[in-house]
């Protein structure tokens, strides 16, 4: 250790000694007179340089006379000669090309720099876009990203995959940082208030809100996407399946008070699946009449326009549009900035909500932000900050649950009047039996959840000398969701067997985090510029879920726990910790060549002792090409190549897996524990294994960089190939061992593709611009090893049946099921009634993986006018419609409007004939429905993500009270082009943010949204 400290304190004294430079200092303000912060300060011909404080203030070690060139995004450069007490003015405009992004652990670097593919979108698009949840916001707007949100319904999970796959059954998703500090944004599930498993769970009543959905985008700076394992080293392991960097905003630099109100309002409408609507309830085209006590599940009946009850017309329905609603949403913000002599500040405050497009459902967020920078003294600053938000998530049913509404309603007859939903005795009407009147269910079945969060963050900079800085940082992500069930006894089919019942689901989070960083930033010569980071981050995270739940109530509609005749209690905890140790290396030679280099070595406490210490970082190369060229060869600005290998460790797998534990019992052998007042425990049903170790992640990165015709066109591109191994997996065992599954390091992935991103300019002049850009993603995912002797490993779907899988040599999340029976030619056969024939064994019948995914953004401006619009398109990925395989057997889609008799194209199987038999549209959809393989559609979708038109206007005279007034009228979702799928949107999926993608069971449609707002800054 010692050695360590002399030899460190040897580099301080080399850095300190080897200028002789006289300290020069300055401040840099704009037109208005107010500070400039974060302006950058460089010697021209040199990296030698600093950036302005919070007030403008900056010193330099430099020779006075010295070129000095002030640059800072959204200002025209200026170059002035060093001298002491220099007063700069920049004006607004210049390049944004040029532009300092946010990186890893919230450093700000020049991205011409860079050695690695990051994305920046600036918070003003996430606000244009009007998404509650920002995840959503980033749809279509940055390559090598796949986003999709699991269905309409307020409040509904987001899932955002940054290069493809990383785990088999582990977390996939990116890392979420905000200032610096990971926030939590898993999303809880609903409550397991029967032990179906979080898989069943999902698939019997629909997915939860993801916590990224709690921050208001009003508070957003900028989001910077970090996407290779080269750009997110230094965040450990938790960052191998790419990282999120989150900056908020700052005080404005205005010494008054800067008072800004803001309101939107918004409508939505489901966009709706076509159905059938000229054929009446009934089959074989005879009536039956649901609406006088008769039931029969299918619309097989007569057609509508003809058919008469005592001597009336029967009454058509829309069941569809009569149940959806016109949806409502407001957002509402205040905030109040501004700045002092020595600091700055911002307050913050939102409220957001949604009326869903299904009665009682909604979703609200009241979110409080602040936020104060202090210069304290000449060399130390600190930022205080904290985030509070509220939210109130009131959610409907969703899946193949019979509490779910959509059951009835996707389903119902046309000629079904749901009005009364009871009868006389207090029992459900409903046109069939073993089903709810889905109106009945709207007030006797509910699903809320409550959330409290803070974000707290603490910054402190310390900079002794103009080139070195201590930073420590220390940040907690708490929040408590308070979860709640019930249902009612009259329920038929629901998780409470028709007894009623509640259920209350306490989460709570607690996560720590605390980085101590030193950076030393120095010119070794005039050419060579290097920086030398070193940090240490410990990370502790908490969690607890505890669960009441109480069945058969004695006082009907009585949703208390002491109600229930039978309850039972579940308290299931954990806390893992996690120390890192992490170093980075940049260097710059001649503007021209550039490298980075990262180690981190960390521990873990879910890891075999012996196993759960691990290095391991990244090696990066840049070459500005550009920088060879003639000054005469002026149509390139701008060329760089880059190249990064990288190897990161990862932990990702849940604490207490080393060993197995004792679960309580539920029932065993028709016993129900507790039995006689007695608990009763079992060995968990995973096996846990003591030599767990990390997961290894090795990608290589290579990408060219163009600017071209004075930074009109732009070009990024990257081409990866990532390889994991030693997968920490679930991995199923036979029941004879006793167990179910077990956690072992086994399995591994590849993952490879390229991404694409264009930008021009094609329109500029003084009062009209257009600018595009273009993105474009092509991953190829393929398992590569699952554990000795699995087979595959199920994701979603129907347990040991239709589903989502993990095969070796095949991508990632194929749609498993049952299949047509088919020849040696592939065609199908049939048997001697004409109908298709079920094979005898399962198999692989889709893929979920898209082709390729695209995105196109365009903004046109005219003077203060401004269009934008967004395409967002997929390509490919099939998706297993669980709602055609129920509804062609009762007669509702589409499809089967077409009842005449017709000839299934396949051959016979009592002869290899061709077939020539003629059956009837109820007989071949009644059969088909039971085959996994007719129920798989094509995902492929083109959007019309959002599109928006607004009005900003500066007025010029200081006798009006503000200062700035926009207007904006925007769309979301305005047009889906969908050629290959039926339902409402492709994108949907049933288990939400979880890895078995590709399912939709009755899920809510999705919406299509107009809004309306306007923003007035004082």
């Amino acid at each position: 250790m010692r050695k360590l400290i002399s030899n460190f304190l040897c580099c301080l004294l080399f850095y300190a000694a080897y200028s002789q430079k006289t300290e020069i200092n300055g401040k840099v303000t704009d037109s208005t007179g107010n500070g400039l912060a974060n302006v950058s300060i460089k010697e021209r011909n040199s990296n030698n340089g600093t950036v302005s404080d919070l007030n403008g203030n900056f010193r330099l070690m430099t020779a006075p006379g010295t070129p000095l060139e002030i640059s800072m995004v959204g200002y025209l450069p200026t170059v002035v000669n060093a001298s002491n007490n220099l007063s700069i003015t920049l004006l607004a405009g210049g390049s944004s090309l040029d532009e300092v992004i946010v990186t890893a652990l919230g450093i700000r670097r020049d991205k011409r720099n860079l050695t690695y593919a990051a994305q920046e979108v600036k918070g003003e698009t996430l606000q244009q876009a009007r998404q509650e949840n920002i995840v959503n916001a980033l749809a279509g707007k940055v390559a090598g990203v796949q986003i999709s949100n699991s269905s309409g319904q307020p409040g509904s999970s987001s899932r955002i995959v940054i290069r493809g796959i990383t785990s088999l059954n582990g977390e996939n998703q990116a890392l979420f940082v905000i200032d610096g500090i990971p926030m939590d944004n898993t999303e809880a599930g609903v409550i397991d208030a029967t032990n179906q498993g979080p898989d069943n769970a999902a698939l019997n009543s629909g997915s939860t809100s993801n916590r990224a959905i709690d921050l208001d985008p009003n508070i957003i700076e900028s989001v910077t996407v970090l996407k290779g394992a080269a750009a997110t080293a230094l965040y450990g392991s938790s960052a191998a399946r790419g990282a999120i960097v989150i900056t908020t905003k700052t005080g404005s630099r205005s010494r008054r008070p800067q008072v800004t109100l803001g309101t939107n309002y918004g409508f939505n409408t489901a966009i709706l699946a076509e159905f059938q609507d000229k054929y009446a309830q009934g089959t074989n085209f005879e009536y039956v009449d649901g609406n006088n006590g008769q039931f029969a599940s299918t619309s097989w009946g007569p057609l509508i326009d003809t058919l008469r009850v005592n001597g009336q017309p029967v009454k058509k329905h829309d069941p569809r549009k009569e149940f959806f609603r016109t949806g409502h949403v407001t957002d509402n913000n205040v905030s109040v900035s501004g700045s002092t002599d020595q600091s700055k500040y911002l307050i913050s405050y939102a409220f957001l909500r949604n009326d869903g497009i299904v009665p009682n459902s909604l979703f609200q967020r009241h979110s409080l932000f602040g936020k104060f920078t202090n210069q304290i003294t000449k060399n130390l600053s600190a930022t205080i900050q904290l985030n509070y938000i509220n939210t109130f998530n009131d959610r409907m049913a969703e899946g193949n649950g019979l509490t779910n509404p959509l059951w009835t309603i996707f389903a119902a007859p046309i000629s079904w009047e749901p009005f009364p939903t009871t009868n006389p005795d207090g029992s459900q009407r409903l046109y069939r039996v073993a089903r709810n009147n889905p109106y009945f269910l709207l007030d006797n079945v509910k699903t809320t959840s409550t959330v409290n969060r803070f974000l707290p963050i603490a910054t402190l900079t310390y900079t002794p000398l103009s080139w070195l800085s201590v930073t420590e940082r220390i940040g907690a992500d708490i929040y408590t969701d308070q979860q709640h069930y019930h249902e009612s006894n009259k329920i038929v089919g629901g998780l409470f067997v028709g007894n009623g019942g509640v259920s209350n689901r306490l989460q709570t989070f607690r996560q720590f985090n605390h980085d101590l960083m030193i950076e030393a930033k120095k010119n070794l010569t005039d050419k060579l510029y290097t920086s030398f980071l070193v940090g240490n981050n410990i990370l502790s995270q908490y969690s607890q879920y505890y669960t009441q739940t109480a069945f058969g109530l004695s006082i009907d509609n009585y949703y208390n726990i002491n109600n229930g005749a039978v309850s039972s209690v579940s308290d299931v905890y954990s806390l893992n910790r996690k120390v890192g140790f992490y170093a980075q290396l940049n260097a710059e030679y001649n503007k021209m060549f550039v490298l980075g280099l990262t180690g981190r070595y960390d521990g873990t406490s879910v890891l075999a002792q012996g196993n759960n210490y691990y290095p391991y970082g990244s090696a990066a190369v840049g070459f500005i090409f550009s920088e060879l060229l003639n000054e005469r060869f002026n149509a390139l600005n701008f060329g760089k190549v880059r190249v990064s290998y990288s190897i990161v460790g990862n932990d990702n797998v849940s604490p207490y897996l080393l060993t197995t534990p004792f679960v309580p019992a539920g029932q065993v052998n028709n016993i129900a524990f507790p039995f006689n007042g007695q608990s009763g425990f079992l060995l968990s049903p995973t096996l846990g294994s003591e030599n767990l170790k990390n997961e290894t992640l090795k990608e290589f990165e290579t990408g060219l960089e163009l600017r071209m015709f004075n930074n009109r066109l732009s070009f990024d591109g990257s081409y990866f190939i990532r390889k994991t191994s030693d997968l920490l997996t679930l991995t199923p065992l036979a029941p004879s061992s006793g167990f179910f599954e077990a956690i072992l390091n086994a399995g591994s992935l590849e993952d490879k593709g390229f991404e694409l991103l264009l930008g021009a300019t094609p329109v500029k002049s003084r009062n009209f611009g257009w600018d595009i850009s273009i993105n474009f993603t092509r991953i190829r995912n393929k398992v590569t090893e699952l554990g000795e002797g699995i087979d595959k490993i199920q994701f979603g779907g129907f347990g040991g049946g239709g589903g989502t899988y993990a095969f070796k040599d095949m991508p990632y999340n194929m749609i498993f099921g049952s299949m047509y029976e088919r020849d040696a030619n592939g065609e199908i056969v049939v048997d001697d009634g004409g109908l298709p024939i079920i094979a005898d064994q399962n198999g692989i019948i889709g893929n979920t993986n898209p082709d390729f995914n695209a995105g196109m953004s365009n903004t046109f401006t005219y003077k203060a006018f401004s269009l934008g619009f967004v395409f967002d398109w997929k390509q490919g990925g099939d998706i297993f419609s669980l709602d055609n395989h129920y509804n062609w057997f009762y007669g509702t889609p589409k499809a089967t409007e077409n009842r005449e008799p017709f000839i299934v194209k396949g051959v016979k199987a009592s002869d290899g004939k061709e077939n020539d038999i003629f059956i009837s549209a109820e007989d071949y959809y009644k059969g088909v429905s039971e085959i996994d393989e007719a129920c798989i559609e094509d995902g492929t979708y083109i959007k019309l993500r959002s599109l928006s038109l607004s009005y900003n206007w500066n007025p010029q005279s200081g006798r009006l009270p503000f200062k700035n007034v926009s207007f904006t009228v925007s769309g979301n979702n305005l047009w889906i082009y969908k050629p290959h799928f039926t339902g409402s949107d492709p994108e949907q999926n049933i288990v939400g943010a979880g890895n078995g993608q590709g399912i939709v069971n009755y899920l809510i449609p999705t919406s299509r949204s107009v809004n309306l707002g306007l923003r007035v800054t004082f």
